[in-house]
């Protein structure tokens, strides 16, 4: 069954590979960065990054993160796109292939309750251990008009909980067990940004659909919904940019457990508050940064992260928002970013090192 599947994605592989043509448009590029670190939620990291283009002339990328830190994060990640994202980024082109193996382990991850009313001194610690491999296909209908179509498998697993811990206590009783899924999503994109990488302008608006069922081995379903909206334009000094992003999500399903709530918090939107701070069915965020060049490859940001959760659509509203102003440096390499931010909360103050901008 294996060899089955192994057949399938080179066969998928080198259909996207023919279809881009035999030689690539490209420079052949490996580009390396060693990663050494501190970060408010996983404390001193240490570990790699390397990003290989077009080494087989098919504008194909792959793109490895190994991440080890003190505090118990474990983060091994692989991508493997032909072609690569910023080669056809404002193209059309007939199929593109994205293939994502995740493994993010947190030893020491935090639980404060559901819902925005959750405590922040009511924090316990458990471990965290998420799997993720998801196959995406996409086509560039236009230079700025993107359909894709995907499959993702992920498996969360909760265990090593203090003691008298109310995760275990809450129900269902898949909060404090492993969680899997099969799911098959659906992402319609309008993209006028100039670069996937470092966009200085442009406009994306983004809607995507998932469907997970009840599978043999799985035990959840749900539907999610999500509308996400990106805003780029040149501002009043050379080489800046005011950068905005809104986004919207909604999952729906029974008896769902935390494992799959939507979270805010933490490095990838929240800034400033820590890593799943805030876990509800509904969730928005808001983010605007001003992005500025300083010297050489070094560049600069400030902003303010907004956001909000809620038990259902109907109960949204304006109020209730936190709000964190937020400051950061960029690195800029030839195929990503390294971003170093820092996240001002009411309740605590963030330090994050990543790679890409945070939109």
């Amino acid at each position: 069954m294996q060899r089955f599947w192994l057949l399938i994605f080179f066969a998928l592989a080198a259909q996207v590979a023919i279809a881009q043509g035999s030689v690539g448009d490209s420079a052949a590029i490996i580009e390396p960065f060693p990663i050494v670190s501190y970060d408010t939620d996983t404390g001193v990291g240490y570990g790699a990054k390397v990003v290989l283009r077009n080494q087989f002339r098919q504008r194909e990328s792959f793109d490895l993160t190994l991440f080890n830190s003190s505090k118990g994060e474990r983060w091994y990640r692989l991508v493997f796109s032909v072609p690569d994202f910023e080669l056809r980024q404002g193209t059309v082109y007939p199929v593109a292939l994205d293939l994502v193996l995740d493994y993010d382990k947190w030893i020491k991850n935090s639980f404060f309750g559901v819902g925005r009313t959750s405590q922040f001194e009511d924090r316990e610690y458990y471990t965290k251990e998420p799997l993720e491999i998801s196959v995406t296909l996409s086509r560039g209908f236009s230079e700025s008009f993107i359909g894709q179509l995907g499959a993702r498998y992920k498996a969360i697993r909760n265990f090593s909980f203090q003691e008298d811990s109310r995760l275990v206590a809450l129900e269902p009783d898949l909060n404090h067990l492993r969680v899997s899924y099969v799911a098959l999503f659906t992402t319609l994109r309008h993209d006028s940004r100039d670069s996937y990488i470092n966009p200085s302008h442009g406009l994306v608006v983004q809607g995507e659909v998932e469907r997970a069922p009840y599978t043999l081995g799985t035990n959840v379903a749900f539907y999610r919904y999500a509308l996400w909206t990106h805003f780029y334009a040149p501002a009043f000094m050379e080489k800046s940019v005011v950068a905005l992003r809104a986004g919207f999500q909604s999952i729906q399903g029974e008896n769902l457990p935390t494992q799959v709530l939507m979270s805010l918090g933490g490095n990838r939107d929240l800034r400033g508050s820590p890593q799943d701070r805030y876990l509800d069915k509904v969730v928005a965020i808001i983010n605007s940064e001003f992005r500025f060049p300083l010297y050489w490859r070094f560049g600069a940001i400030a902003g303010v992260d907004a956001g909000n959760t809620w038990s259902s659509p109907s109960k949204a509203s304006l109020g209730g928002w936190v709000i964190n102003p937020t400051a950061g440096l960029r690195f800029f390499m030839e195929t990503f970013v390294v971003r170093f931010d820092v996240g001002f909360g009411t309740e605590a103050t963030g330090l994050y090192l990543n790679f890409g901008q945070l939109f």
